[in-house]
């Protein structure tokens, strides 16, 4: 082969990060691969240690001319770490290639999530294909080769080792390495979250795991003594007990994993969280529950000081996290030991409740029975957050009895206070009262309070938040009503006093704005975002509280905003959510996350810990949607204690 009879190697292709592949011209490579293709009489020795180890395809790799050969490579580690978008899954949802990776790059890799790793003490080696290409078919199979491998696949030169004669050649391979855009460091140090994708993705080529399978099938038809401590055989195990046994689903998040709310407790720190505790950067991360006779679709997810849950269609409840106050809910025996060797924890949904609505509040936890429309609480219940009255921990849910005959359609939790609206659009709110944030009908000295409210007018009240110390509703009209703390200007109008236990409207007259029906409202412990949409089903977004830390994002930290001011001017937003004290909102044009506020432990998805006074965008792994059922534009994403949770379900909230 002469370079003449090809297009010019140096033609730099271009990744495409949509795709995620490279488009146009050659795939990149170096003077050695160069030198090869020049050199001997023309003919060319590829190395396969993935597809091409069991599908050639039927191009010129199946011509009776190509000659192929068992052999290994020495000092590479077949590794499970490229995305792929272009075979075994597609843009919306990566699926997951091999690659080769020489020993040291595999302890580089690791030492990022250990502190002690050591190379192994010989050099590994991989077992794989040969295949010697006559000079007439190696531009064509470049060409096909440079086609089939543009998911972030390089050229490089081998030296490989053929089985049979035990002779050392120099070969020609494809890889990605960990400077490739494709490249995916978590997926090498975490074998269970890789099975998992690897269960559920399909792309263009085929499913995810017809591909892994095969690749085993065929190191275990070799017999070497290499393929018994290849990755490929404990994840295609994985992933047969994953198909069988779970239902996968699929989140992102950062901050604190503390008490595991973001399901990242691996051992080795798989998931390089800071300290072993904190993730700084948005981090993928899966729910494993018990497998599903039908498809049971994520429909909501929720974040508490430091619990996280997921919703499903059907009504399942799934909660994981912090649970010193039994705020996950109880477990029956049979969960507490339910498929303990499943790779991953599997978690119970709630059991004996199907669940039309819940809100996380601090340490404890309020849902909304499907169909009944009765609430039920359990979890801390120090102030009265659940009963009205305070008590030890409730391990089990109960209806408080102020409320065992009324039907509530909206609830909200705070620290030590929660709120409902019932079906007669009344609003009533138990637990800690001492700011005010819990309506009259004081008892023990204004610790705990149980009280109802209606405007005046009778407007019907429709959606509800709590903060630490305040609360806020919203009725049919679009009022606005706030009460309890006011340090921080958290009740968004005139007064003189840090508490108000009155509901009282807030006057947006001055900003020049009718509120109608389609007002939502969400609460952070000292701040408040609203979300109008206008006739032309844009989103208005307005803020007011506590911003010491940036949590309105008006580009300083001024103490406090006393008084709503509309936020986000520049950007179209089609999401806005709270933290504790941060707000994330989802770029309507971008489709990309931001936040701005508090950012201590990363929470923000900075990769940083700084506070953030502007809306930042988010980094880390984007946020795909569920494999083979997205729509690719809505993101839910909810602020937590110290955590994010994040996913991309099937419509909006």
């Amino acid at each position: 082969m002469t370079l003449e009879s090809q297009e010019p190697l140096s033609d730099a292709p271009v990744w495409d990060p949509i795709q995620q592949i490279y488009i146009g011209g050659k795939l990149p490579e170096n003077d050695e691969v160069r030198e090869l293709l020049e050199s001997g009489d023309g003919s060319l020795r590829l190395f396969g240690y993935g597809s091409l180890c069991w599908n050639p395809g039927t191009g010129p790799l199946a011509h009776p001319g190509v000659v192929s050969k068992l052999g290994r490579a020495k000092g590479y580690k077949r590794c499970w770490a490229q995305r792929s978008t272009d075979h075994r899954g597609n843009p919306q949802f990566p699926g997951i290639v091999c690659t080769l990776l020489e020993d040291q790059e595999v302890v580089d890799i690791r030492k990022t999530a250990m502190k002690d790793v050591t190379p192994p003490e010989a050099p590994t080696l991989t077992e794989g294909v040969i295949y010697w290409i006559p000079p007439e078919l190696v531009a064509e199979c470049l060409d096909e080769l440079d086609f089939r491998e543009k998911g972030g696949y390089a050229r490089e030169t081998i030296s490989v080792i053929e089985d049979d004669s035990g002779e050392t050649q120099k070969a020609l391979l494809y890889r990605g390495t960990p400077d490739s855009p494709a490249f995916w460091n978590r997926i090498l140090l975490d074998l269970p979250h890789a099975a998992a994708i690897m269960a559920v993705s399909e792309g263009p080529s085929g499913k995810n795991d017809f591909y892994l399978n095969s690749l085993d099938e065929f190191l275990t038809n070799t017999h070497t003594i290499e393929a018994a401590n290849d990755d490929t055989t404990t994840l295609a195990s994985m992933v047969r007990h994953f198909q069988k046994h779970s239902s996968l689903h699929f989140l992102y998040g950062s901050g604190s994993n503390q008490h595991n709310q973001l399901l990242l407790d691996r051992p080795n720190n798989a998931a390089c969280l800071i300290d072993g505790e904190d993730a700084h950067e948005t981090k993928e991360f899966v729910l494993c529950t018990a497998k599903q006779t039908k498809p049971d679709l994520p429909e909501n997810v929720y974040a508490g000081g430091g619990h996280s849950g997921l919703l499903t269609e059907s009504g399942k409840l799934y909660l994981w996290g912090w649970n010193d106050n039994e705020q996950c809910g109880p477990k029956t025996e049979s969960e507490e030991h339910q498929d303990e060797a499943s790779p991953l924890a599997c978690t119970p949904p709630l059991h004996g409740l199907v669940v039309q609505d819940a809100a996380l509040g601090f340490s404890h936890t309020l849902v909304i029975e499907k169909d009944t429309n009765r609430l039920y609480g359990f979890g801390s219940n120090e102030r009265g957050q659940i009963s009205g009255s305070p008590s030890a921990p409730v391990k089990e849910p109960v209806t408080p009895d102020f409320l065992k005959n009324v039907k509530v359609k909206s609830v909200a939790a705070g620290l030590f206070h929660s709120a409902v609206i019932t079906d007669k659009g009344e609003l009533i709110t138990f637990g800690c009262g001492r700011f005010g944030q819990s309506l009259s009908n004081m008892q023990n000295d204004g610790q705990v309070s149980v009280g109802k409210w209606i405007p005046e007018d009778g407007s019907p009240l429709v959606d509800v938040g709590c903060g630490r110390r305040h609360t806020v509703a919203v009725d049919e009209k679009g009022r606005i009503w706030t009460f309890g703390e006011n340090k921080y200007g958290q009740l968004g109008r005139p007064f003189e006093g840090t508490k108000d236990p009155r509901p009282t409207e807030i006057d947006f007259s001055d900003l020049d704005i009718a509120f109608g029906s389609d007002v939502r409202l969400d609460c952070g412990w000292s701040h408040n975002i609203v979300q109008v949409t206008s006739q032309d089903s844009d989103i208005i977004v307005y803020g007011w509280g506590r911003n010491d830390k940036g949590q309105l994002g008006t580009g300083s930290f001024e103490d406090s905003v006393k008084k709503p001011i509309q936020l986000f001017q520049d950007k179209r937003l089609s999401f806005v959510a709270c933290g504790s004290e941060s707000t994330m909102v989802l770029d309507e044009d971008t489709s990309a996350i931001l936040g701005c506020g508090w950012n201590e432990h990363g929470n923000i998805a900075t990769g940083s810990q700084e506070d953030q006074a502007r809306l930042v965008k988010t980094k880390g792994s984007k946020v795909y949607g569920p494999p083979g059922l997205h729509d690719g534009k809505v993101i839910l994403a909810v602020g937590g204690g110290h955590h994010i949770a994040t996913m991309k379900p099937l419509r909006s909230r």
